[in-house]
């Protein structure tokens, strides 16, 4: 229920300061307008069924009325502290002369309250809003002075929770608690919040353990049982009113043994930072033991000792590999299962055997610019040592790109010192002592002539720390994407988290720059 707390018009609103225009009169001949209200969270929005609280603090005034739209009534006064139910203190709609009104507000939307004062007298309000001033001058009619204000309220409705929930395309029927919905094990549904009423901006589906915070969600259910569902939704963005629903999906959903294979997942076997090999199945793993000699893994063609195979912790649908000796990003390695082992799924399937399947290592990237997202931040370099020319542009282009649709383009008309960009904004952290090098993909049009290429890592913008120099690109081929990973290695002394990328050459031509990151140095000895 809305606090009844009186304010001045201060700073998320108005600070109301109104005066005489040129002179000070004696207070009983004074005209002056002003007003306040009861504040809602410093701004002019409150949830339906509540009210706020106006009072015309005008002096000298002639006339004065307040009207107020349809569906929205005037409430008696004093209303205490506690009050939530208003309905037997409505005393009118419409228009009133009282000074001070209390708005009961029952219908969501843009709702408006106007003041219309008459003055003898030419008065203007001098208020601030924000950061700005503001002065509003009273307008001639007639013989009187009129000032004409409507302030306009958000009523927010509350939210009324809409769901659908989709298999495979289907829409299911959710509604009926008599109804179950069945789920094979390591399958999933769509979750849609379709809700029109309550402008909610936080969600949460849940489904037994499962869980997300998406508005629109996907739940893999892998885990066997009977299993309620709910979908909590919600209203918490800053300066407007709160609003909680919670709604209990009538269907209990039931997760059955999968008629699928129990098979690995070949695109999601991957390195973790701690070198360990994760392999990924379409299904939860019952405890198991001793399951090592089942298993192969071949760094750079040949087989590697594993130390341990276990069930992933967080994940049973994930296996997890140790290995005894030290792996690296740019070793080859595959990992293959002979499929005689006594694992089995929690729905009793047995593990399908599978061969030779790539692991994806894990990159050790301080940063990675893709310039999909935050690919403006790259700027011509206009300010201190090695700035731009005049002659070169430098932007985001969707003509060439390795992955997603856009990359760096930067077209030197002419030679010269320098074709330079810098990104101030991204920067990023370098670790005492770990090594970091330059690694980038680059786009040469046939004709350019470009002998070297300088990538820098600068702190604090502008400072420099060390670059990479190379002519790796002059004899790059040209109308391809080529990798370009220099040789030079860094280690900052100290921890910062403040560096930042800076390139340049002196060549003349166009080159296109994609998948840029600085990784740490991962290479086998």
């Amino acid at each position: 229920m809305k606090k009844y707390i009186i304010l001045f018009f201060t700073a998320a609103t108005f600070i109301i300061s109104c005066q005489k225009e040129d002179e000070y009169e004696p207070l009983n001949s004074f005209s002056d307008v002003g007003w306040y209200f009861s504040d809602t969270e410093g701004n002019l929005a409150v949830s339906i069924d509540d009210y706020i609280t106006f009072s015309d603090l005008s002096q000298g005034v002639v006339s004065h009325e307040w009207t107020i739209g349809d569906g929205n009534y005037y409430l008696k006064m004093p209303i205490q502290r506690n009050d939530s139910i208003f309905k037997d203190k409505i005393i009118g709609k419409g228009s009133t002369t009282e000074k001070t009104i209390s708005v009961w507000f029952r219908k969501a939307g843009l709702q408006s309250v106007r003041l219309y004062n008459t003055f003898n007298e030419k008065v203007t309000f001098r208020g601030i809003k924000g950061d700005e001033k503001v002065f509003i001058d009273a307008k001639e009619v007639e013989d009187k002075w009129v000032i004409d204000t409507t302030f306009v309220v958000d009523v927010y409705a509350d939210i009324i929770p809409q769901i659908k929930i989709e298999q495979n395309g289907v829409v299911l029927d959710h509604t009926n608690p008599n109804d179950t919905i069945y789920v094979e094990a390591g399958d999933f549904l769509s979750f849609f919040d379709e809700s029109t009423v309550g402008r909610a901006d936080t969600w949460e589906w849940t489904v037994g353990s499962e869980k997300s915070n998406q508005q629109d969600a996907v739940l893999t259910l892998k885990k066997l049982g009977v299993f309620n569902g709910t979908f909590s939704i919600s209203r918490r963005g800053q300066n407007i009113p709160g609003n909680f629903k919670f709604y209990k999906i009538p269907a209990p959903f039931k997760v059955i043994p999968s008629s699928k294979p129990f098979v690995v997942i070949p695109d999601e076997v991957m390195e973790r930072e701690d070198q360990t090999i994760q392999v990924p199945f379409n299904g939860e793993f019952t405890p198991f033991t001793n399951q090592e000699a089942h298993f192969t893994v071949t760094v750079n063609g040949t087989p590697s000792d594993i130390a341990t195979v276990s069930i992933n912790p967080d994940d049973a649908t994930i296996l997890d590999i140790k290995m005894v000796d030290q792996i690296y990003r740019d070793d080859n390695i595959t990992v293959s299962y002979d499929g005689n082992g006594s694992m089995v799924s929690t729905d009793t399937r047995v593990p399908n055997a599978f061969t030779s399947i790539s692991v994806s290592m894990f990159q050790h990237e301080a940063i990675k610019f893709d310039f999909e997202n935050g690919g403006d931040n790259f700027i011509a370099k206009t300010e201190g040592d090695g700035v731009n020319l005049p002659t070169t542009t430098i932007g985001i282009s969707t003509e060439q790109a390795v992955s997603g649709v856009k990359s760096l383009k930067i077209d030197a008309s002419a030679s010269g010192n320098w074709s330079a960009f810098i990104n101030y904004i991204d920067t990023f952290e370098l670790k005492a002592g770990v090594s970091v090098q330059y690694e980038y993909k680059v786009y040469k049009v046939s004709g350019a002539s470009i002998n070297f290429i300088a990538p820098w890592i600068n702190k604090e913008g502008n400072t420099t720390v060390t670059q990479f120099w190379h002519n790796d690109i002059k004899n790059a081929p040209s109308d391809t994407w080529v990798t370009i990973r220099p040789g030079a290695k860094f280690a900052s002394p100290t921890t910062f988290d403040d560096y930042n990328i800076y390139f340049r050459h002196n060549g003349q031509g166009t080159i296109y720059i994609d998948d840029l990151r600085i990784i740490e140095v991962d290479n086998r000895p």
